[in-house]
């Protein structure tokens, strides 16, 4: 529903405002993936033992716990596609003046409000905001589109924050018409269509002819990889020059 997508354009506005001086991108799908990434932060700014990764992670909630005679260090922690919120159960930034936490959550357990955290739900674009934000995205690679193909786009995508975005992407990279895109996406949806009213064989009346068919063969699911914006080896006085890329 392009809660990434919202988070990562919250994160890269800070940074660009110069609002935050550290960023911390962390992928929560599991408390093993939280742990590793605080793990990484830990070494990066407080120079903590990379061989002990449980030890490295409280050294870098330690370090984002105000200190009196610390030097200001403003900073932002993303914690993107919270699976379960009892993963984070003793993971927690701590409360700062200086610092701001940002969670993505398909989840509404209550562990994940109260204590100062406030819930936002994030749903679909409006038609007109749809239209505007495929516009703007366009324009940013000198693309200018006709508002009726615009909107017509956004009704074929449903409004959805991530589809628009894919969509995006795909003609900027591709270099073709929204026209040319939305006709690709019809017959995809045509042939999708067309396998689903097939029907599966669930009986045979007599064995199959030689040669044998080969057997299937399940694919193998490749799992998603995301790298956590970089950190300073110290509070860094400037902010940071990459932001992560949108789920």
């Amino acid at each position: 529903m392009g809660k990434t997508q919202l988070a990562a354009d919250y994160a890269l506005t800070a940074s660009r405002d110069g609002t935050v001086d550290v960023l911390v991108w962390v992928r929560a799908a599991s408390r093993s993936a939280v742990v590793t990434q605080y793990a990484q932060a830990g070494v990066e700014l407080c120079r903590a033992d990379p061989q002990d990764p449980d030890r490295a992670a409280v050294s870098f909630l330690a370090w984002l716990a105000p200190k009196q005679a610390a030097i200001p260090c403003r900073w932002l922690v993303v914690l993107d596609d919270v699976a379960d919120p009892d993963d984070l159960r003793g993971l927690w930034p701590p409360a700062s003046p200086l610092g701001r936490i940002l969670v993505t959550t398909r989840r509404r357990d209550a562990a994940l409000t109260g204590a100062g955290r406030r819930l936002m739900e994030v749903g679909l674009f409006t038609h007109a905001e749809a239209v505007t934000y495929l516009s703007d995205a366009l324009a940013v690679h000198d693309r200018a589109e006709p508002e009726h193909q615009l909107a017509a786009l956004a009704t074929d995508l449903g409004h959805l924050p991530l589809a628009l975005s894919q969509a995006a992407a795909y003609l900027a990279d591709a270099g073709i018409t929204i026209r040319t895109y939305r006709t690709l996406l019809a017959n995809r949806a045509t042939a999708l269509a067309d396998t689903a009213r097939t029907p599966c064989p669930t009986t045979r009346t007599k064995p199959p002819p030689p040669p044998s068919p080969s057997p299937w063969t399940a694919p193998t699911p490749c799992a998603p990889v995301a790298l956590p914006a970089p950190c300073s080896s110290s509070p860094p006085t400037s902010t940071p020059t990459e932001s992560p890329s949108p789920s």
